[in-house]
């Protein structure tokens, strides 16, 4: 009877004991939400930048530096860098954990009607003082039909609806133009590069 007893006590401390030698030899289901170590972070903490492309593709990087332009990266832990458009990148998931948004998706795209009412100017007296800076937007159209080789005008004209378009897709009501330049290398189309900045009422 005593040795019965003795078993009876002893018989939930060797459980305990057996179920923490299975923990400790049974590999654990990983793939279950709660396991994975990373699966409650975002990406972009775990020591690189993340570079979402508007197609939505994802990449690792990291970020070099930016210009109007363009964005410079290269991948982690190399010092190549390589050149991406803007307007193809719609976010960088920065390793500091914070999300700059380059590109919106734009879900409406604007209408002939918005970007036509949009005002392209060369005279600073054109932005009233209720306007606020938006960014800056760079435009270079080159010569495709005989009009635009013959007359420099049309190549304006055709920069100028760009600029509304693009001044469209940021909100824009005002286009100022800060800079052109014609160029017309021998035996090439003539070409015109515009930098203009957008500008909307606050």
């Amino acid at each position: 009877m005593r040795n019965l007893l003795y078993t009876l006590a002893l018989l939930p401390l060797f459980s305990c004991y057996s179920l923490m030698a299975m923990e400790n030899y049974c590999p654990q289901d990983t793939s279950k939400k709660g396991y994975n170590a990373s699966a409650s972070f975002p990406k972009s903490k775990l020591g690189v930048d993340v570079m979402v492309l508007m197609t939505g593709e994802q990449r690792d990087v990291e970020i070099r530096k930016f210009s109007t332009k363009f964005i410079y990266f290269s991948k982690p832990s190399e010092s190549v860098m390589t050149q991406i458009d803007r307007r193809l990148v719609n976010a960088i998931y920065y390793r500091s954990g914070r999300k700059e948004v380059i590109t919106p998706k734009v879900v409406d795209l604007p209408q002939n009607s918005d970007w036509e009412k949009i005002i392209v100017t060369e005279d600073p007296k054109d932005v009233s003082p209720t306007m606020i800076e938006i960014d800056v937007i760079e435009v270079e159209v080159e010569a495709s039909t005989r009009e635009q080789y013959v007359k420099p005008q049309t190549l304006q004209n055709s920069a100028n609806i760009i600029l509304r378009k693009k001044a469209a897709l940021l909100n824009g009501e005002l286009v100022l133009i800060k800079k052109k330049s014609h160029s017309r290398p021998y035996g090439e189309a003539p070409s015109l590069r515009v930098e203009a900045v957008a500008y909307r009422k606050i």
